[in-house]
């Protein structure tokens, strides 16, 4: 595979995007996938963790209670102790050298991953792949925006903070699955179709009603 320019913190960069979740949705069972899926959920979920810690912090502050007698804020720093150890396990796979790189006007030393073991054609995006993740994690809130979609459970960069859906048809099909949204879709269709249901019933008591008028007719001679 052709080595990847792009960086996926830069948002707006769609082929970067491309590069990164395309393998995820299209080729989870690759080995080299499978690595880089399993970083990604357990740097997500670290980060996770550590922002719900810092805001059960700030609110056992305010009411003047001591965060390290609170039973579910230590179990959550034990959670945490055991991502961190899943997390450190799955890096050592990765060294790390440094490398110079930049463009017009830019430089930088980035650290490059490195696969320990064999290699094959997967191992260039792997490489680049984690090499990305841990540009993100080294960003404030850069790992905050990798999420699930909450329909189809794909990984995704979320463009806007609430974001919760990869995409406009998963979006779709999560609210059209809402008793709400459903409750005022079926009041719409029978409001929208009144008429034309009142209408039939009209024509069809009519006919009924002529049908009627001929049997009795019928009767009489």
């Amino acid at each position: 595979m052709k080595t990847q320019k792009h960086t996926l913190h830069r948002k707006l960069d769609k082929d970067g995007e491309k590069e990164f979740f395309a393998p995820l949705r299209e080729r989870p069972t690759v080995p080299a996938v499978k690595q880089v899926e399993n970083v990604l959920t357990l740097l997500v979920a670290a980060d996770t963790l550590a922002r719900e810690q810092r805001e059960e912090m700030r609110l056992l502050e305010q009411s003047g209670k001591d965060f390290h007698r609170s039973k579910p804020f230590m179990e959550s720093l034990d959670e945490s102790a055991r991502t961190w150890g899943l997390l450190n396990s799955a890096l050592l796979r990765y060294h790390t050298l440094p490398l110079a790189q930049g463009g017009p006007g830019r430089f930088e030393v980035i650290d490059r991953p490195v696969i320990s073991g064999s290699v094959d054609k997967w191992s260039a995006w792997e490489r680049w792949a984690i090499g990305q993740l841990i540009t993100l994690a080294r960003q404030p809130g850069g790992l905050s925006r990798l999420r699930r979609c909450s329909e189809c459970l794909q990984w995704f960069y979320a463009a806007r903070g609430h974001q919760q859906f990869c995409g406009i048809s998963c979006r779709r099909r999560h609210t059209a699955q809402d008793p709400v949204f459903k409750e005022k879709r079926a009041a719409y269709m029978r409001e929208r179709y009144r008429p034309i249901i009142e209408k039939e019933k009209e024509a069809r008591s009519k006919r009924q009603a002529g049908f009627s008028g001929q049997s009795k007719k019928g009767g009489h001679k």
